[in-house]
Parts: structure tokens; sequence; C-alpha cells
């Protein structure tokens, strides 16, 4: 696995040939298709160690059969075939560079607004699909888009469904028949949509650390007896202990080195190996950024890289900090570099975090290759786990 830095004048051609490689390989890999690279720009390179070259009548089902591998792979490491319709003469990574970690698993988030094509590209990344489709206030629970067609694709594709629910509404912990009449309306809206598990956003009000805590000691009650499984959203500086509560959690991403860039060791490296010292990392997963920064506007990375492209505008990369800048006009643009993103990688591997979660729509299609590349995916036989989101062995 390499990360190359375009210079001037340097074509996806001659990248390619550098690393011996196709072009349609390093395309895929980084999303470009019909764009060429800005200047500076990070590409991911991951060099095959094995391919094949379809014959008329393949497809992915026969390669996968024939080589005894398995197809969400051969899918994963071949980002540009969506479907089963392969062409003869295309060449199908088989086998990529090492992976120097063990078992990982993925959570993929599903926002309104994100398309079936751009969802069933993300699926063989995927352990967890969480689907954000309920949100929560003063007024209830309400439905923010049908998610019924999105459970059917994910258990087609054999991934879990999670339902996750924002709640804006802290008063409601204050009284014990308000938490338990707010926990049965979570399951129900689980159970009724066919969902296997909750991602729940988790209380920020200091005062009502103890009543959130008997409210999720007993949603997990109630929901362990039904085969369901509980994962909370937190920050890293929450006061509660992640590993007590609740089957799992969803460490959500720092910022540091796009707020406060100075170091990148004394920001997230340090922050997460902390964490991890604080509870039991191996139910925890971390954020991979997707977001861009100007100012305090916020973009999807892939957006603001493309802006880059199509201005022809140069990318600065900086070592120490690991983020990469450009100028749109009189703003600069920073985000978290690739070299940014394998680093945290690594962090989730030290530290035997569960593994990674991201959002579908905005994550670059780089970060989900590099992530496959550098972890064994892990199967789940049963979401039903008294440990929580453990890995299997």
């Amino acid at each position: 696995m390499q990360i190359h830095i375009t210079r001037e004048g340097e074509s996806i051609r001659d990248i390619a040939a550098q690393y011996g490689v196709s072009e349609d390989n390093i395309r895929a890999n980084n999303g470009l298709f019909n764009d060429e690279p800005a200047i500076g720009e990070e590409l991911l390179v991951l060099i095959p160690t094995r391919t094949y070259t379809a014959k008329r009548g393949d497809s992915i089902d026969r390669i996968s059969l024939r080589f005894g591998t398995r197809k969400r792979d051969i899918l994963a490491m071949n980002p540009h075939l969506v479907t089963d319709s392969i062409s003869a003469g295309q060449t199908i990574t088989l086998r990529s560079s090492e992976r120097p970690y063990g078992m990982a698993v993925a959570n993929g988030y599903f926002y309104k607004g994100c398309t079936k094509e751009r969802l069933e590209m993300i699926m063989p990344y995927l352990t967890y699909l969480t689907v954000a489709s309920h949100s929560a206030d003063e007024r209830g629970i309400r439905r923010l888009f049908s998610d019924k067609p999105i459970v059917e694709l994910a258990e087609s594709k054999s991934k879990i469904p999670l339902v996750r629910i924002y709640d804006g509404y802290p008063d409601r912990y204050k009284t014990e028949e308000n938490r338990r009449g707010f926990a049965d309306t979570l399951i129900n809206i689980a159970v009724g949509g066919g969902y296997k598990g909750i991602v729940l956003n988790c209380c920020k009000s200091a005062s009502l650390i103890d009543e959130y805590t008997d409210f999720i000691l007993d949603m997990r009650k109630k929901m362990m007896g039904l085969d369901l499984i509980l994962i909370t959203e937190i920050e890293p500086n929450s006061p509660l202990s992640f590993s007590e509560y609740a089957d799992g959690s969803i460490v959500c991403y720092p910022k540091y080195a796009l707020e406060n860039p100075e170091s990148f060791e004394d920001g997230e490296r340090k922050l997460l190996s902390d964490f991890a010292c604080r509870g039991e990392s191996a139910k925890a997963f971390i954020d991979l950024p997707a977001l861009a920064r100007m100012g305090n506007q916020y973009v999807a990375t892939e957006e603001a890289i493309q802006e880059a492209r199509k201005s022809r505008t140069k990318i600065k990369n900086d070592e120490r900090t690991l983020i990469s800048s450009f100028e749109c006009g009189r703003e600069v643009w920073r985000y978290s570099s690739l070299e940014n993103i394998r680093t945290l990688l690594e962090i989730v591997g030290e530290y035997d975090y569960c593994g990674v979660c991201f959002d579908i729509m905005r994550t670059p299609i780089s970060h989900l290759m590099m992530y496959n590349a550098m972890f064994k995916t892990a199967y789940h036989t049963s979401v039903r786990s008294r440990e929580g989101c453990s890995r299997e062995s």
C-alpha cells in the first residue's frame, strides 16, 4: 500500500506505470473516474499481489467459487464492480497488499439523501448498517424517511441493520416513568422496523448522568431479552464509562487536527490512546473523518477535493500535522490527509478497538479501500452478546 502525492505534469497513466498497476485501479480506489488529480493530491495505490483476467461468461460468484475467496472481498477490492456484471478482459484484483492487523468491523451511517447506488457500492465494506431514520425531541419521535427498503437491502446483503436515534431532549430522563416509556417506544421502533439493534445518541447533560445511566441499563436489559444490541454515541471527553453501560459505543471523531492543527501526535493519537485506557476498546468504534473545514463551514471531504481538481488548485500536505489544505478564493480548506487516515487506522489496530464507523455519503472511497487493506473484516454470527461487540477469533 502506497500513498502517492501527485506532482506537476503527472498523469494517472504516469502514476500507474510507476507502480505497475492499471489506471482503472487507481481511479476506482480514489473515486477519480473521469477526473484528473490536482497537484499535491494524495492518491492511494494498492498493489495487487494476485489478479485474474475475466473470461466470457464469468461472474463474481463464479470467480469467488473458483478461487475460494469471498464475494464481498472481491467487491471490496474492486469498487468499480457495483454489480455481478463483468466484461471479458477485465482485470479483477483477488488479493492486495498485506494486512497488518486482525479482525475489525465497520459500521456505515445511512442518512436521508444517500443514493441506492452509493449504498450498494459501500455494502462490501460493512458489517453493520446504521440507518438514521428517526429523530426525537420534546414532541416525541418522528420518522425522517421510509427505511423499509434500506433494511431489506441490508438483510439481502447479510448486513446487520441498526436504527439510529438522535435524542435532543434531555429533560425526558428526569423521571422514571418517562425513561421507561421512551425505552419501550425505541424498542418497538427497532422490532417493528426489522432492525437488530439501536444506536443511541448519548445525553450530554452532566447533571443527568445518573438518570441516563439508569435508562441505558434498563434499555439494555430489555433488549437482551429480544436479541437486540445497544450501541451508544459518545464524545471523547464524555463522563460516561462506555464499557459498562451498553453493548458497544461509537466514539465521535475528534477534530482537533482541523480545529487546532498544531500537532497530530498531541491531538488525535494522544486522545485515542488515552480513551482506550479508560474503557474496553474492543467494544468501541472510531469515526473515520469525512469532513473538510473552511472557517466554521464543513463539507464532505470528497466535495472539497473535487473542487481542488476542477480549479486545478495546488494542494499542500503538512507532514507535521497530517492535514492537507488548499486555497479556494481567499479561504483555506483543510481536511485529514490519507496519511492521517492511515495513522488513525493504525491506532484502531494497536489499541484493539472494535473497528470503524463512517458516513456513507461523505467518506471518500480511498478511506474505505485503506480500511479494507489493513483489516480482515469480521463476520458476526449473532448480534446478541453480553460482552458487547466482541470480535471473532
